[in-house]
């Protein structure tokens, strides 16, 4: 990472030692330790979401079925021929 690509944020006297002292033990720069751990917090959000999405389309029976039928139609249109020798 060049310096260029860096910022400073302001976190808890306390957060910044967790920070220290996990960097420490993985033996990695606190730097991309916050670079791992956001984007492990952004997947879960996003998962989240995707669970929640799914949820609601479970608790609506005509969006369910209409998923349904869209997704026959998508599966049908993609299977190749089979090759006739």
């Amino acid at each position: 990472m060049a310096a260029t690509d860096t910022t400073t944020i302001r976190v808890s006297t306390r957060t910044r030692d967790l920070l220290k002292a996990l960097a420490t033990r993985r033996g990695e720069p606190a730097g991309e330790i916050v670079a791992k751990l956001v984007a492990a917090a952004d997947e879960e959000a996003m998962l989240a979401d995707i669970e929640a999405s799914l949820e609601r389309l479970a608790d609506d029976p005509a969006a369910l079925a209409a998923y349904r039928a869209e997704s026959g139609e998508l599966e049908g249109a993609f299977d190749p021929p089979t090759p006739g020798w």
